[in-house]
């Protein structure tokens, strides 16, 4: 009797200490699901832009959809590298699980990657294409790809006799270099296609001004071809005061509002359209599967779609170019 009552001592003993055990676990070590803490650094985290508030919502979607705990931010410009190194230096201190950052193109900034990748930190870049020794998993449209299809809707807008001049934002941004890389490469076979590059430091007035003296300098010109948004306005408003609408045509990139109501009157003749919110949510998911152990593509493309004035209204072009607006 007394070995049996021993015995049934021992079971209750050993359940006791197996149901404290799980419970202890449970409550205070989270399992590998909730631990996960990603953190995001856009080059630009502002209501007006609706590229880069887009691209957040689908890193949104990605961690809710795996229960993981995520921060974003990014400067109030795209153009301030200060205020991207300084959140940069801070997100380092805070020791995420993974780090996704779209860089802007800065040597301090470079140096500040660096630092994550020494601190052993996951990093995924995302969007801008960027030089580091040792490449982290880039998740990017395929802007050479998108330089192509402007290219050739260049091409075919001019019925196949393209005069055509290329409005880039900088020498130095990797975004644009790609997209002329793609253009050059589509109007090779056209002779004489292209006059020449001109930059505009991301000023829509310095735009307007290179796109008056081209269609003043070259009066055969047929195309304006804006690598992004601001050389896309200048040009619009240089060929509207010209009276040149619809003779010289303007083939631009992205979707800001502006540029919509110049696709809707016809003076933006097409737009070449990255999905943004994919480029969000698959490079948090990259981060995410790298927390998780598992082997990431080393090069995730999404791709773009060119959207003209006659099929801007269908549903799934809606839906690009107004993805904040309830069906």
């Amino acid at each position: 009797m007394r070995i049996h009552r021993s015995t049934l001592l021992m079971a209750i003993i050993f359940i006791v200490s197996v149901l404290y055990i799980i419970l202890y676990f449970k409550l205070f070590i989270p399992s590998a699901e909730q631990e996960q803490n990603i953190a995001v650094i856009l080059k630009e985290h502002n209501i007006r832009s609706d590229f880069w508030q887009t691209v957040s919502a689908g890193a949104e979607a990605a961690a809710k959809e795996s229960g993981a705990h995520i921060t974003i931010t990014g400067p109030l410009q795209e153009t301030d590298a200060e205020a991207q190194l300084a959140l940069l230096e801070d997100i380092l201190q805070q020791s995420p699980q993974a780090i996704v950052v779209a860089p802007i193109n800065d040597d301090r900034i470079t140096a500040e990657l660096k630092k994550i990748q020494d601190a052993d930190i996951p990093l995924v870049i995302i969007d801008t294409p960027f030089s580091l020794n040792s490449p982290p998993p880039f998740v990017s449209n395929d802007h050479m790809a998108a330089g192509i299809q402007a290219g050739r809707t260049t091409a075919t807008e001019t019925n196949g006799l393209p005069k055509a001049v290329i409005i880039s934002d900088s020498i130095t941004s990797g975004v644009s270099i790609e997209r002329e890389k793609g253009i050059r490469k589509s109007l090779l076979p056209y002779k004489q296609s292209i006059y020449g590059t001109f930059y505009s430091s991301d000023s829509e007035e310095r735009s307007f001004l290179i796109a008056k003296e081209s269609m003043n300098e070259h009066p055969d010109l047929n195309a304006i071809i804006a690598l992004n948004e601001s050389s896309a306005l200048g040009a619009a408003k240089a060929i509207k005061e010209a009276n040149r609408t619809g003779l010289v045509k303007l083939i631009g990139f992205d979707t800001s509002m502006y540029e919509i109501r110049l696709l809707e009157e016809g003076t933006l003749n097409a737009t070449v359209v990255q999905q943004p919110f994919n480029i969000g949510y698959l490079g948090v998911q990259t981060g995410l599967n790298i927390i998780k152990g598992k082997t990431v593509n080393p090069v995730t493309y999404t791709n773009s779609i060119v959207v003209t004035k006659d099929n801007m209204y269908s549903p799934e072009n809606q839906k690009l170019l107004f993805p904040f607006i309830e069906k």
